[in-house]
């Protein structure tokens, strides 16, 4: 395949630069190299070493804050439409790509574009995909997405008042109200090597897979529920709410130290349905698994 086409790669990191040499080093291995990648670090930790990758252009833009998600795709996507791609790839830092994920990604897209017509975005899957052919998604997650330039302009940039969480569903049905389709594509792999957010824990005799901070709730529920309102998605809204419910009740259950996660869910669908939005200061990421503690500077906010 020829390299005219131009795919900027952006790719959001945090306090990860083990893994985002690893991806790095992949995306120098692709049949179909991105002519350009953005690097957004929101990383706590400063003087992370990335290798010394001659091409393709490597442009690192260090964040003055976390910012979470949403703040870093907002701002590397701006980058990439500045920068005038034709597609640009969204990434994780902690995803392997084998060599011809890109390419098989590319070819997706041109070739569901030939059949489908508007065709704004393609995905990646991941091991143990149930279907060997293309099938269409309502929405897309930042981990192994392509998308056409053209429909990012058209949909405009993420919400940086997300945060964590549901940004890109939101971006993604922004995008589909222009009449922008998506779909996965079974033949590029791109594999997630971080599964840290979460925890089993054993409530009334059942094991329940959940995410293992109370933060993580509090922005998955009150951007996903902020998002299905203000894009008329009942069906998603009541799933949400029902998951959301069953949950915390759930979560009532196990012994006094855990509860926070409980009341991390029921203040997201209070926040929510307020639209109330932005960094909430009692959930802030800690800045390594074991910190789970907020910052003085953040509590301050």
């Amino acid at each position: 395949m020829g390299q005219r086409v131009k795919i900027a790669a952006v790719i959001v990191t945090f306090n990860n630069p083990g893994m985002l040499r690893d991806l790095l080093e992949d995306l120098l291995r692709q049949s179909l190299r991105p002519h350009r990648v953005v690097i957004v670090d929101n990383s706590t930790r400063r003087g992370a070493n990335y290798p010394p990758l001659p091409a393709p252009k490597i442009e690192t833009v260090q964040m003055a804050a976390n910012e979470g998600s949403a703040g870093g795709f907002h701002e590397g996507l701006r980058r990439a439409l500045e920068g005038g791609s034709d597609a640009i790839l969204t990434l994780d830092d902690d995803v392997r790509m084998p060599a011809d994920a890109l390419e098989a990604l590319y070819r997706g897209l041109r070739d569901l574009e030939e059949r489908e017509g508007c065709v704004g975005a393609v995905r990646a899957v991941g091991p143990n995909h149930p279907d060997p052919a293309p099938t269409p998604i309502a929405c897309f997650a930042w981990r192994g997405t392509l998308m056409r330039a053209e429909a990012a302009r058209q949909a405009g940039l993420p919400r940086k008042d997300y945060f964590l969480y549901a940004d890109d569903a939101e971006y993604a049905l922004r995008m589909a109200a222009c009449g922008w389709r998506f779909f996965w594509v079974p033949g590029s792999l791109i594999v997630e090597t971080r599964k840290d957010d979460k925890q089993t824990l054993r409530v009334l005799g059942r094991e329940v897979s959940c995410y293992a901070e109370a933060y993580r709730f509090y922005y998955a529920v009150r951007n996903s529920i902020h998002a299905f309102r203000m894009h008329g998605r009942r069906a998603e809204l009541r799933s949400t709410l029902a998951y959301a419910v069953k949950m915390a009740l759930l979560l009532s259950f196990v012994r006094t130290g855990e509860r926070g996660r409980a009341k991390a869910i029921l203040l997201g669908v209070h926040d929510g349905f307020r639209s109330r939005l932005g960094k909430r200061a009692e959930y802030h990421p800690a800045e390594t698994p074991a910190e789970r503690v907020l910052r003085p500077s953040e509590a301050r906010r």
